[in-house]
């Protein structure tokens, strides 16, 4: 095996971290070193790799080799496009082609990012919707340039900052070093890399090859941990150096200097106001870019605006940015997308490994000044009895809209909030997570009534989409208790016992009401004082990628929480109260299918769920979708017995983060894309036909007047039409529930098929 070394714009050792080529007989493996990953070209015959530049490519490029061959092979990718040399598209390869002879780029999206150059060649391809490889074959020797670009799906690097505001400074002023170029195309998630992780040490540590980018933007602030915490974010998308001085300003290359508010929330509100924008105007100025739309959006604002957006997109970061201060707020606020999360944070220097994390999925960030708002406060007595268990940050779901935010009081996790930690990001970082349709559900209860509404739930052979295998644990004993909370092949947990946040107990089934009484304060012991008998959570060393808590009313579940996910859980979901059949059918099926842990409270819409509080970022998902595929939210509302009326989201999340577009290729839904988290609601109305050719789609939900959907419950137009009438004649507009309550016959069974969004990606 021999190792091609690529000339690249940038220095060797920084590409190198991220991308290498290697050579076996007659194969090419570009292997993605930040994320472990490898995708392999074959050749027909042994590859000589010679360095090439990346200049040669349209797009950006971390590496680039040179060899010859006649023909060249992918067994395996996601998509493919052929384009002219400078990057103008000329189709995507879904099916075999021949091209005259001229010089092509082929943009290829695998497991990372290939181009393939070729000139003064014609080239016959295949699609990569075909059964079989993606092949291109040249008919002679023919020098191929191949490029390759990490997807930096994760930090390449770690800075680490002592306990001083003005080294987080310079540590924040680094963020933007994973973003590939700062043309209006870095509004394209796939072109704003992982930024580094920061952790707190004894000095200032800058990993070589790290630094501010070039931009000629500069964020000035009073050197605080606060006022760094709160533009971070933006500092990270602009590309922006930030610098210690009195007065808050942005200040560009071009002279011109825009003041930033003095007052703590006022900045926050600016900033957050400033980095949505921008972020937005970006995506429209790009729409002639790599990736020519048509966008949705643009046709709203387009009119309003005092500028051609595709005109900006040769302009320099400075001179954009003066052009889009031009822009009132009002114009464009009704179109931004949803933030995944948002986030609340503390004043002192432990919040400072969460920036990275918030920075990678552009989460508005607020302080609380107070820090005895969080370190003093009860609940009910017992959940945060040491002042270490205050949570360093928390996080609010956008599908939680909140008047109050940050929330004010002494509860230090509020109802509809979590707790957001560095090691649940890096869990979600580490974890290979299943994919949806096979993820493995296991119940744990001491309660044969709950045993009993676990089964009912499930049904014998029918769980709803997404689950491949599930169980009901009924009064286990410690050592299955082990087993379970300490198997990190479990996707997700539904546990009706009692926890104090150390221990997960066993409690007799007849001395509780629906499983819902716990037993607070135990800290190893039960209420009487005995040992108790149960499983001890710092005592495990892996865990399942979530765990949902019920009946938590004293705080244990959230502190639970914590302990799985110090011990490599995803996030975990603490609820108050008790679910029943059907809402408790719907969150499991939810999470199995890959909704984003607060979409999925959010859409069971009981009490139960929007009270719960939760660790880890409410934009996590337990288990993956098919190529990391933004979930779309199609929420129905009828209007007549065949007329419904629709609303839709493509929800943000973790893995699909704003910036990127999707199309909803429903005929009803037209052929324009939108922003993954912008809300749409102007389509036509549908009748209950196509209401239900849209259940069968793995990657959407539909929710018809307040019920979820699933494949699985075979829902018939009959009680589609029932469901109608019901939202028409209840005033707060929500259907009862389908499936087995609404009759049907509990042997009807589908599975998930079909595949009908676009995912818009750079």
């Amino acid at each position: 095996m021999t190792d091609g070394t690529a000339g690249s714009s940038m220095t060797d050792g920084t590409a190198g971290r991220r991308i290498a080529f290697e050579t076996r007989d007659a194969s090419i493996r570009v292997r993605d070193r930040l994320a472990g990953v490898d995708l392999v070209l074959e050749t027909d015959g042994p590859p000589d790799l010679k360095p090439a530049l990346t200049e040669v490519f349209p797009f950006p490029a971390d590496r680039a080799v040179g060899f010859k061959a006649e023909s060249i092979s992918l067994p395996s990718c996601a998509a493919a496009t052929v384009r002219e040399p400078h990057g103008e598209l000329i189709a995507h390869l879904q099916e075999s082609m021949d091209l005259p002879a001229g010089t092509y780029c082929f943009d290829v999206t695998g497991v990372t990012k290939s181009f393939l150059r070729v000139s003064d060649v014609s080239v016959s391809a295949t699609g990569v919707a075909e059964d079989g490889p993606l092949t291109f074959e040249f008919g002679e020797p023919t020098r191929v340039v191949l490029g390759a670009r990490s997807l930096h799906t994760r930090p390449e690097a770690t800075i680490t900052v002592p306990d001083d505001p003005e080294a987080l400074m310079t540590a924040v002023s680094t963020l933007g070093s994973s973003i590939k170029e700062f043309s209006p195309e870095r509004s394209w998630p796939t072109l704003r890399g992982y930024p580094p992780r920061i952790e707190r040490g004894e000095r200032l540590d800058v990993p070589d090859g790290l630094g501010p980018p070039d931009t000629g933007i500069r964020i000035t602030v009073p050197p605080t941990y606060a006022n760094v915490y709160r533009v971070a974010p933006l500092a990270y998308y602009l590309g922006a150096t930030v610098a210690p001085r009195s007065s808050p300003a942005l200040h560009l290359d071009t002279g011109y200097v825009e003041p930033l508010p003095a007052d703590g929330d006022a900045l926050e509100r600016r900033v957050e106001t400033l980095l949505g924008s921008w972020l937005f105007l970006d995506s429209l100025v790009r729409m002639e870019g790599y990736v020519p739309s048509d966008r949705h959006e643009y046709e709203q604002v387009g009119p309003a605006l005092p500028f051609y957006p595709p005109n900006l997109a040769d302009r320099s970061p400075s001179e954009r940015l003066m052009e889009y201060l031009e822009v009132s707020p009002s114009v464009i606020e009704p179109y931004l997308p949803n933030w995944p999360t948002r986030a609340a944070v503390r004043p002192g220097p432990d919040a400072m490994p969460l920036l990275t994390h918030l920075a990678h999925v552009l989460a508005p960030i607020r302080v609380r000044e107070v820090a005895a708002g969080w370190a003093d406060a009860g609940w009910e007595g017992t959940a945060w009895r040491e002042t270490d268990d205050a949570p360093v940050g928390i996080g609010l779901s956008p599908w939680r809209p909140s008047t109050d935010w940050p929330p004010a009081g002494g509860d230090p996790v509020p109802p509809g909030t979590g707790v957001l930690s560095s090691a649940a990001y890096e869990n979600v970082l580490d974890r290979d997570r299943t994919m949806q349709g096979r993820t493995r559900l296991v119940f744990l209860t001491d309660s044969t009534d709950r045993e009993r509404d676990f089964r009912r739930a499930m049904g014998d052979d029918a769980p709803p989409d997404g689950v491949g295998s599930w169980e009901v644990i009924a009064h286990p004993d410690e050592r299955a208790l082990a087993e379970v909370f300490g198997d990190s092949t479990i996707d997700l947990v539904y546990c009706d016992l009692p926890t104090d946040g150390s221990w997960v107990s066993r409690v007799d089934g007849a001395d509780r009401v629906g499983g819902a009484d716990r037993v607070d304060g135990m800290d190893g012991a039960n209420a009487g004082g005995e040992a108790a008998e149960g499983v001890r959570l710092g005592g495990l060393d892996d865990a399942p990628a979530a765990v949902v808590f019920e009946g938590d009313r004293g705080g244990g579940g959230v502190r639970a929480g914590q302990r799985l996910v110090a011990n490599g859980a995803i996030a975990t979901v603490s609820l108050a109260g008790t679910l029943e059949a059907n809402p408790l059918r719907t969150l499991v099926g939810l999470l199995a299918s890959g909704t984003p842990i607060g979409a999925a409270l959010a859409l069971v819409d009981r009490p139960e769920t929007t009270a719960a509080r939760f660790v880890g970022d409410p934009s996590a998902t337990a288990v993956a979708t098919a190529d990391r595929l933004a979930k779309s939210v199609v929420d129905v509302r009828s209007v007549a017995p065949d007329a419904h009326e629709v609303t839709r989201l493509g929800v943000p999340s973790i893995d699909s983060r704003v910036g990127a577009e999707v199309s909803y290729l429903a005929a009803w839904a037209g052929e324009r894309p939108e922003l993954i988290g912008t809300v749409r609601d102007d389509y036509p109305r549908l009748s209950t036909a196509e209401v239900l050719a849209e259940v069968p789609e793995p990657d959407s939900v539909v929710r018809l007047n307040g019920t979820v959907l699933f494949e699985a419950d075979d829902v018939s137009e009959a009680e589609v039409v029932r469901s109608a009438r019901r939202a028409l004649d209840d005033e707060d507009g929500r259907s009862v529930g389908f499936g087995r309550d609404a009759g049907d016959d509990p042997d009807r069974w589908a599975d998930v098929a079909g595949d009908r969004t676009d995912h818009r990606s750079s």
